[in-house]
């Protein structure tokens, strides 16, 4: 369509031109007010080229986003000699919390996305570096996927009816390792049981590959992954990595590190993080993402507004969706993610909130450290529609300086601030 674009413009000189000529022919000395208005009217808002939304990534390039791009109602950009005039769908006070909580412990890298589950308005998306990087580690996708992936292994087994939400499975060894001789099916007097919500809950590596070998497989763990987003090509306004996921169909192993997530080859982009958490607190839908609410010219003529699609992707069915929400709860309750809310259930904002999670580490090279994910939801217990989904990325060399569960709480906190003096609701989805 680009390559038309001059003559259309043209063609719709004429239109106007001729509508024009035959108002006032039809009637001479008394020209119609719609007429009158488009004699008045400035040619460049007449005809203002419009955008379209592949036309975005070129037009805002890498560039990192940041409460900077809030200060004004809309943002300037130039392109091509033109100015452009960008309202982003972020969210200040958010964007705001979580540039200080990277400013005052200055991790080695960090990305942050938070977005509206239902619409895909992306509401933050912060990135930083004390040791400096080039473009936005938001649009990457160079980042191993880690334990997150777990989410997808869960989704697959609950949704195709391969496990129970309460399904007990034995493990033998640590929970962090994965060794073949623990993906054997066989019990001794060291093996314990378990179930999936704890599994899940403190991220038992056996477990996950074992589901993906023996009940899973790995075409319908390939298929579900896709649905999901990964190895997707996904328009966004920005460029844009997808994370990729590529299932190994011959070798038992390698599908059991798949399914756990302990392999660097899946790799995840903090947008698509919190993509798979919209999924699970959206009943299985994932919205197309935008951070573009509008683009005008500099006179104010609209050249773009953000169309919704609200089921981008639909990778589970609500049921599924439910189900896996309620274990994810577990990573806050009782799990890896415990100490972070371990005042879950007294605290006069998160006693408000139902929350699901899923933490992920693993060491990567691009960039270079341990990598801390924490991938959620949270949803105001009174009201179902108020809700966010988020993916908080931390990664440090030498030392810890922050967690990524960290980031997130306080960005809950910041998001659902109002929220105290509104009666207390029963948890759950």
């Amino acid at each position: 369509m680009k390559q038309f674009r001059p003559i259309l413009a043209l063609a719709g000189c004429a239109a106007a031109i001729a509508v024009l000529g035959a108002a006032v022919l039809l009637a001479p000395g008394k020209t119609t007010k719609a007429a009158r208005a488009l004699v008045r009217m400035p040619a460049s808002k007449i005809f203002a080229p419009r955008l379209e939304r592949d036309d975005l990534p070129a037009l805002l390039g890498e560039q990192r986003l940041s409460s900077n791009h809030l200060k004004l109602d809309y943002f300037p950009v130039e392109k091509d000699g033109k100015s452009y005039q960008v309202q982003f769908t972020l969210d200040r006070e958010l964007q705001e919390m979580v540039e200080s909580v990277y400013e005052r412990y200055s991790p080695s890298y960090a990305a942050f996305v938070a977005m509206d589950p239902e619409t895909g308005k992306i509401l933050a998306m912060a990135d930083y570096s004390a040791r400096g990087h080039h473009g936005n580690l938001a649009l990457q996708a160079t980042f191993p996927a880690a334990s997150i992936f777990k989410v997808v292994t869960s989704a697959a087994a609950l949704d195709s009816g391969k496990i129970r939400p309460r399904a007990m499975f034995p493990v033998n060894g640590r929970y962090a390792t994965l060794y073949k001789t623990n993906l054997r099916d066989y019990v001794n007097r060291w093996t314990r049981y378990i179930s999936i919500e704890e599994a899940f809950a403190k991220s038992v590596n056996t477990v996950f590959g074992k589901i993906a070998m023996n009940r899973v497989g790995p075409a319908a763990l390939q298929k579900y992954a896709d649905g999901f987003g990964f190895n997707q090509h996904l328009q966004f306004d920005m460029p844009m990595q997808m994370g990729a996921a590529v299932i190994p169909t011959d070798d038992e192993f390698g599908l059991a590190e798949s399914g756990s997530g302990y392999t660097r080859r899946q790799t995840l982009n903090p947008i698509q993080g919190a993509m798979i958490a919209a999924a699970i607190v959206n009943g299985g839908n994932i919205p197309a993402p935008h951070v573009v609410e509008s683009v005008s010219t500099i006179e104010g003529t609209q050249v773009y507004e953000a169309e919704l699609n609200n089921a981008l992707f639909h990778p589970i069915d609500a049921e599924t969706a439910k189900s896996l929400a309620m274990i994810m709860e577990h990573t806050v309750t009782g799990g890896t993610a415990r100490k972070e809310y371990r005042d879950y259930d007294r605290h006069p904002i998160l006693s408000k909130l139902f929350i699901g999670a899923k933490t992920g580490s693993l060491s990567g090279t691009e960039p270079a450290g341990k990598y801390d994910w924490f991938v959620g939801f949270a949803r105001l217990s009174s009201n179902p529609k108020r809700k966010i989904a988020f993916a908080s990325m931390i990664v440090n060399n030498a030392y810890w300086r922050v967690k990524a569960s960290h980031v997130a709480r306080e960005a809950i906190l910041e998001y659902f601030k109002d929220v105290n003096s509104q009666q207390v609701a029963k948890r759950g989805i």
